[in-house]
């Protein structure tokens, strides 16, 4: 199976099973959503404060390279969460499927836990220490709003949505979206 085929049938199934949720849980998502959302507002804001923008502009994002699995089933929520357009990764490049010539193609809100939360030593060093501080609070908020999201469905989410359906594909097609959550109001 190719990466766009996994892609395509992994954000399929989470949009199926996101539809087949109750109001209430849809509710709380939404919630947990907006949290995820302003986090990395966060994150991104202290990162162009310490020079983002010119650091990442000069060395051409080199910590981009790879990313495929950077991508997850939490990032699709957060997206048919606000009822937004997802895009469309370019996997046939030998580099990040997420990145396009201008940058990355998704807006910091909604980029994935790796990209929003990784500095390199040369942002870091642009820190002052009470943004630097204040970066890695929000870092740790940002991990635990991901960890609620995997307890609330009882799955590991961490690892990708490729990586999702990869495990899901041999004993055939598990639900993604699944655990006490769904069972309650």
């Amino acid at each position: 199976m190719t990466d766009n085929e996994k892609w395509d049938r992994g954000v399929a199934a989470v949009r199926k099973e996101f539809a087949a949720l109750g109001p209430a849980l849809t509710r709380r998502l939404m919630v947990f959503a907006a949290a995820i959302k302003s986090r990395k507002v966060a994150l991104h804001s202290a990162a162009e404060e310490a020079g983002a923008g010119a650091i990442c502009g000069e060395c051409r994002g080199e910590c981009c390279h790879r990313g495929k699995n950077h991508v997850t089933v939490v990032d699709l929520l957060v997206y048919l969460c606000d009822g937004r357009e997802l895009f469309t990764p370019c996997f046939e490049r030998d580099i990040c499927p997420y990145l396009a010539e201008s940058g990355c193609i998704m807006d910091p809100e909604y980029r994935p836990y790796n990209c929003i939360t990784f500095i390199c030593e040369r942002i870091e060093d642009g820190l002052e220490p009470s943004r630097k501080e204040l970066f890695y609070g929000f870092e740790q908020e940002l991990r635990t709003l991901y960890e609620e999201f995997e307890r609330l469905f009882d799955n590991s989410f961490r690892y990708g949505l490729m990586r999702t359906m990869e495990r899901s594909l041999p004993g055939g097609p598990a639900p993604i979206l699944r655990g006490a959550a769904l069972d309650g109001p």
